[in-house]
């Protein structure tokens, strides 16, 4: 073996440690909505993509894989592209097309460098052994009734249901759906040692057990139907109808035994389905919105991550959340990528499910029907479909493709799915010449280099937002961390707007009045820079004219004011700002309207609305008494 073979076996080695690290550590950490896991995995996958490229010029022989579902990945990618140039707030999409790039190099780099048998087992043997330990975890919280999640605390809006590792019950449970077909396809036809099946088997209980605690109920119809797509193939070939029957019993009694033992919230969830205010409130009051935001969507979009700051504008009066995600995937994306985009997805889609369809004879198992071969590569690929199947039906409810975790674990099942088809045809490989190899290069380059430069921007900015949320600190000490982050991403305006709001907050109870100006002067800049990038963030508008009011700028503030109620028209603290400012200005009469409708809309919690209403019904009435 010379160098070259040497160092191309060296790399290959490297690329599959590298991906196993990313499958292990994003479920691990939130999800991997933890900024520092997150950042983590740009690091790993642009190192793999770097070694991809050294290959590339190791080996001519090495050669690219392309079918059409390739192609039409690399058509949505140079979309996303297109769509980045037109946004309206950089920042935001640029934080959308940056996951994209990422699932697209794991995409590209699994279809060409780790596609084959050894690999695609070690992955599935990862996943299925990270997602068994997540899934302990669960089931240790569910029934200690922990609220811990980590080092963080449970929201209260999940009481009574495990999250494991991650933030939200419901994307627990569409990773272990995505994961437990692969187990139990494994257990039933995979060509393995008799006790790896027995573990296997275990380990799907455990799995669907751990969908079982996060008592989502999307999860748990996206769990039964990959479960069912997989036994209901098996059940075909009379060599596994026992086994098949045998699980489904098994499945069918953990269910009965779990909610008849399960305690009474379990059922009302279920029960709410039945209400017909569940289409006034909560989730159903969101898809109204979202559906009168759909119909107002131009044909390229909003543009990829636009939603949780143009969502306002149509949110009616019970809705007084920040929705950040639409609750479902399919409807986000058409929101965001616009008509176009949403056909090039189906698109890919379709052409993924045609593939999958003639991969199916070159990848099902041989011998006679009677009594077919176990078969590795026929169970991890009808796993892979069933768990496809799952996520798709899953996310039409909520927003599984918005969690890192759960998005890279799609990307590799598809990218498995589409790997499938290298024994079909010749024509699917592409082979290496001089010009390929370059553009190839640079592609890798280019992919590489904006995960790189990702990370490092990103880290640089959550490591000073970090530290300046220490309680320790002076406001000086904060405003000045926050003013270096925001130098370092001028289109950042999420920090603007954070470090405007900590001044604004400051000044709002400040006595000394050469502090207040020095407040209210650096509250203004950051609020400016924040507007420049965003404008249709209603906040900050509502920061603006709030500081403008302070100064006693009542002619400036008014616009910035009107434009926040154009923006949230429904919002109880955008009616608490319009009220506080034209109670500044003298207008108490409409001080008295806005303050009263903010505590109509939301009189809990909303403590500023109520004493700002007190002082404004106390002028008015004096003003009254002395016409």
């Amino acid at each position: 073996m010379d160098i070259k073979d040497r160092l191309e076996q060296w790399c290959d080695e490297a690329i599959v440690v590298l991906f196993a690290a990313v499958l292990i550590l994003m479920p691990t950490l939130f999800g991997g909505t933890h900024t520092g896991a997150f950042v983590a995995a740009e690091i790993l996958v642009g190192s793999s993509l770097i070694l991809w490229g050294l290959k590339l010029w190791l080996k001519s022989s090495h050669r690219l894989f392309f079918t059409p579902t390739v192609w039409a990945v690399l058509g949505l990618t140079a979309y996303a592209a297109f769509e980045y140039m037109r946004s309206p707030i950089e920042f935001s999409t640029r934080q959308e097309i940056l996951k994209a790039v990422l699932y697209c190099s794991i995409f590209f780099i699994f279809i060409n460098n780790l596609r084959r048998r050894r690999h695609v087992k070690t992955f599935a043997f990862c996943l299925i052994g990270i997602a068994t330990l997540i899934s302990f975890y669960a089931i240790a919280q569910f029934l200690s009734g922990s609220t811990q999640i980590l080092w963080e605390t449970q929201a209260p809006i999940y009481a009574h249901r495990a999250s494991g590792t991650y933030i939200c019950p419901n994307h627990l449970a569409g990773f272990l759906a995505m994961v437990a077909p692969l187990a139990l396809a494994l257990t039933l036809a995979g060509r393995l040692e008799q006790y790896q099946k027995l573990l296997l088997g275990f380990a799907t209980l455990v799995l669907l057990a751990g969908v079982a605690v996060t008592i989502s109920r999307g999860g748990y119809v996206a769990a039964l139907a990959a479960v069912a797509v997989v036994l209901g193939i098996f059940f075909q070939r009379p060599k596994y109808r026992i086994p098949s029957l045998v699980a489904a019993g098994f499945l069918a009694c953990g269910m009965i035994w779990f909610l008849m033992s399960s305690p009474p919230e379990i059922g009302s969830r279920f029960e709410q389905l039945t209400q017909s205010t569940q289409f006034q409130e909560g989730r159903g009051a969101l898809y109204q919105s979202n559906l009168k935001m759909a119909a107002d969507t131009p044909l390229l979009g909003w543009a990829p991550g636009t939603y949780s700051t143009a969502i306002h504008q149509f949110l009616p009066e019970n809705i007084q959340s920040d929705p950040i995600y639409a609750h479902s995937d399919y409807i986000q994306f058409f929101i965001e990528w616009g008509p176009v985009g949403l056909a090039g997805l189906l698109a890919l889609m379709t052409l993924a499910a045609i593939g999958g369809t003639q991969a199916w004879k070159y990848v099902r198992q041989r011998g006679n029907s009677l009594n077919p071969r176990d078969s590795t590569r026929t169970a991890l690929f009808l796993g892979t479909v069933a768990g496809l199947i799952a996520i798709s039906l899953h996310s039409l409810i909520d927003f599984n493709m918005h969690i890192p975790a759960n998005a890279i674990v799609a990307v590799v099942l598809l990218a498995f799915l589409v790997s499938s088809l290298r024994f079909s045809k010749k024509s699917y490989w592409l082979k290496q010449s001089i010009p390929i190899r370059i553009i190839a290069t640079l592609f890798i380059l280019l992919f590489a280099g904006a995960l790189f430069w990702s990370s490092s921007l990103t880290y640089k900015t959550w490591s000073l937002t970090s530290q300046a949320a220490a309680p320790e600190l002076s406001l000086a000490e904060k405003a000045e961390l926050l003013n270096r982050a925001q130098k370092m991403d001028g289109q950042n305006w999420q920090i603007a707007l954070q470090r405007g709001n900590l001044l604004l907050h400051d000044a709002l109870s400040q006595e000394d009045a050469q502090l207040l100006d020095w407040d209210l002067s650096q509250a203004v800049n950051s609020y400016q820079l924040g507007l420049k990038q965003n404008k249709l963030e209603y906040r900050l508008f509502g920061g603006m004219s709030m500081v403008l009011t302070l100064m006693g700028k009542y002619d400036e503030a008014m616009p910035y004011s009107e434009e926040m109620m154009k923006l949230r028209p429904n919002g109880s603290d955008t009616s608490a700002i319009y009220g506080w400012c034209a109670l500044y200005r003298g207008d108490y009469d409409l001080a008295v309207k806005y303050l009263e409708r903010s505590i109509h809309l939301r009189n809990e919690g909303n403590d500023f609305a109520k004493d700002w209403y007190e002082i404004a019904v106390r002028r008015l009435d004096a003003e009254k008494n002395l016409n």
